[in-house]
């Protein structure tokens, strides 16, 4: 049976929406992500440890004035969670985009997120 509940991917999914008024916030990735953590967005080449991860998600949102997640987790089991996921952004520029998709992730034993990764996804700009 599967569940909804507050995890270490509430908290990331919070965190990096903060990153984009507080870019400062990126600095607290290693409360979500072990030392080691993998992350891969779609076809992007994955990207792996802390200093790696922290530095694409500045360069990720460097370029965007605003950005908002709304999304659904599902415990599968207890290393295992699912993500459904609608992200909206304005880029410093004005232009509006979206994203929706399906994050998978698995936690370590000190429940830090081990692995992330975007499976499918769709984005429409303006």
């Amino acid at each position: 049976m599967t569940r909804t509940t507050g995890t270490v991917v509430d908290r990331y999914i919070t965190l990096v929406d903060r990153a984009v008024h507080e870019p400062e916030a990126l600095e607290e990735l290693g409360a979500v992500f072990a030392p080691e953590a993998t992350v891969q967005f779609g076809a992007l080449p994955p990207v792996t440890g802390l200093a790696d991860i922290t530095e694409f998600y500045r360069r990720f949102y460097s370029d965007m004035a605003d950005s908002k997640h709304v999304w659904t987790t599902t415990v599968l089991d207890e290393e295992t969670l699912e993500v459904h996921f609608i992200a909206a952004w304005r880029t410093a520029d004005g232009r509006l985009d979206s994203h929706s998709g399906i994050e998978n992730v698995t936690v370590d034993a000190n429940g830090l997120i081990r692995e992330l990764r975007v499976l499918s996804s769709e984005s429409q700009g303006s």
